[in-house]
């Protein structure tokens, strides 16, 4: 008698008793197969999905300045990483100062958020080195001033800054009446000895002293109790945020922007040895840009390709963060926030995205709609 293959089903079966109708009838073979073919692509789903969400157990640090247009941007990027692409993130305070050497050492993978201009030196170093990479403008429209509040400029006709040497009694420091104040950058940020080397070069160090809040919060504090007492008030801020979009405050001429003129700023900035330059100029408008360490192009490529792509228009700010007039907002916030962006322009955040973490990012807000739903 022939041997049977196990598989080939054409054996004789005289041998085989009666068959019992009361027994269950057996599948023919070719159904076999599909139940054997079914199951088989079942655990290679489930394999497939073990193997991505166990791959992906990689933490991305993200930089947190804790300036609200960042906190939004990281919000945004925070939610794609997690629920599109599976991957751990977690947030790392730090100033601007600060993340230059906390970004090159890799404590902190990449920041949404880099005045570069600002940072030019330091930019321009470990650039050349390859040891950040930049991923490109988060957002475009970046503008810097030094600020006066609209009334006051037309009270007194003042447009440029150097006329505020005529005025400096109506700012005056209660701590050394001879000088007015002017209202600097936070400690930590790059922006504090620019404006410094500014106020110098414009000869307007003798006649205010440079006072540097504690945090963001305490700088627009300043200006918003100065502008709801119609106080005269002087100093740095920038754009886009909230206090610039209420239109209540004139930005002062400046001479305009030079390359070699900032160089020379930026360098008194950085080197103490550095001779103080007897000009200065304008901030540059500017792309804000992101940069990450150069490791994260290998431990996360595609987060890296995502964030590259990831560009948020100047009116998304406008229509989504700057019409929430709250203080002391949380980051539960700034996820409500990010979830009102993904619902209200999928146009943008679609194209950062690969199909299939698009597909999980919908499935992602559906479920959270449903759960708010119940």
């Amino acid at each position: 008698m022939p041997t049977r293959r196990p598989d080939d089903g054409s054996a004789s079966t005289s041998h085989l008793p009666e068959k019992d109708t009361h027994m269950e009838k057996t599948a023919p073979p070719s159904t076999r197969r599909i139940v054997v073919i079914t199951l088989l692509i079942l655990l290679g789903t489930q394999v497939f999905h073990f193997v991505y969400l166990h791959t992906r157990d990689v933490a991305i640090r993200l930089h947190d300045d804790q300036i609200d247009i960042q906190r939004l941007s990281n919000a945004i990027a925070r939610f794609i990483l997690e629920e599109g692409y599976g991957y751990r993130v977690v947030m790392v305070e730090s100033t601007i100062k600060e993340v230059h050497e906390r970004l090159t050492e890799g404590d902190i993978d990449v920041t949404l958020e880099m005045w570069k201009d600002n940072n030019l030196a330091w930019y321009d170093l470990v650039s050349e080195k390859g040891e950040v990479v930049d991923l490109g403008p988060i957002y475009t429209g970046g503008r810097q001033y030094w600020i006066i509040p609209r009334w006051y400029a037309r009270e007194k006709n003042i447009t440029g800054v150097f006329q505020m040497k005529q005025h400096w009694r109506d700012f005056a420091n209660p701590e050394d009446p001879s000088k007015g104040i002017f209202f600097n950058c936070i400690f930590g940020w790059s922006c504090r000895d620019i404006n410094r080397v500014k106020l110098t070069a414009y000869g307007l160090d003798r006649y205010f002293n440079m006072v540097s809040p504690a945090s963001p919060e305490a700088l627009e504090a300043i200006y918003e109790n100065a502008r709801d007492r119609q106080l005269p008030v002087f100093g740095y801020y920038w754009e886009p945020n909230a206090l610039i979009a209420s239109r209540d405050w004139v930005a002062l001429e400046e001479p305009p922007h030079s390359r070699d003129i900032w160089e020379s700023i930026i360098q008194a900035a950085t080197d103490p040895h550095a001779p103080l330059p007897d000009k200065a100029c304008a901030f540059k408008e500017i792309g804000v840009h992101k940069l990450a360490n150069r490791n994260l192009l290998e431990k996360a490529p595609d987060a890296a390709r995502m964030l590259e792509r990831m560009q948020i228009e100047t009116r998304v700010f406008n229509e989504i963060l700057f019409t929430d007039t709250r203080k002391g907002l949380s980051s539960e916030d700034f996820r409500h926030m990010a979830l009102r962006f993904f619902s209200t322009y999928p146009d943008l955040w679609e194209g950062w995205v690969t199909a299939a973490a698009g597909d999980r990012i919908k499935t992602a807000l559906a479920r959270i709609r449903e759960n708010k739903g119940n």
